[in-house]
């Protein structure tokens, strides 16, 4: 009786725990999307969420409004920054990328270049397809598509 009482008591937490788990999340269209704030909107929100907090005065909620634009204002600076790199990082391994498949061309035959190049289009295409498939099912996020040389 006792073993009984434990496999079904392990059964069903079991069965919570994988039911909890699958949470349903709203298609991507059904979702709102999140509007972007200025850096005084951000500020005035994070002073005025202190005030309800800590029950601060006028004069101290100006001054911590104050100190949140200068976080704000450094930190969207610092993100700036950091996308400017990313970007320049990117730059560089799309040229390194194509010197190489310069340098792969540079041996091939016509045919053979012909047969490559189909390859590499079939790949595009099955990523793209795999990158929809993944947008339908709501997993990942979207990203932009890089320019290619047709898409100029």
């Amino acid at each position: 009786m006792r073993k009984l009482l434990f496999t079904v008591a392990f059964a069903v937490l079991g069965f919570t725990a994988s039911y909890a788990q699958k949470a349903e999340r709203a298609p991507r269209a059904e979702r709102t999307e999140r509007v972007k704030l200025s850096a005084e909107e951000r500020a005035e929100k994070a002073a005025t969420a202190l005030q309800t907090k800590l029950s601060l005065t006028a004069d101290q909620k100006a001054k911590i409004k104050q100190i949140e634009l200068d976080r704000i204002k450094e930190h969207d600076g610092l993100r700036q920054k950091d996308e400017a790199k990313m970007k320049a990082k990117l730059e560089e391994r799309k040229a390194a990328m194509k010197a190489h498949q310069d340098k792969i061309d540079a041996v091939l035959t016509a045919e053979q270049k012909t047969k490559l190049a189909a390859s590499r289009e079939e790949m595009k295409a099955k990523m793209r397809e795999r990158t929809k498939e993944r947008m339908k099912d709501g997993k990942g996020r979207p990203h932009k598509t890089p320019k290619t040389e047709e898409g100029k």
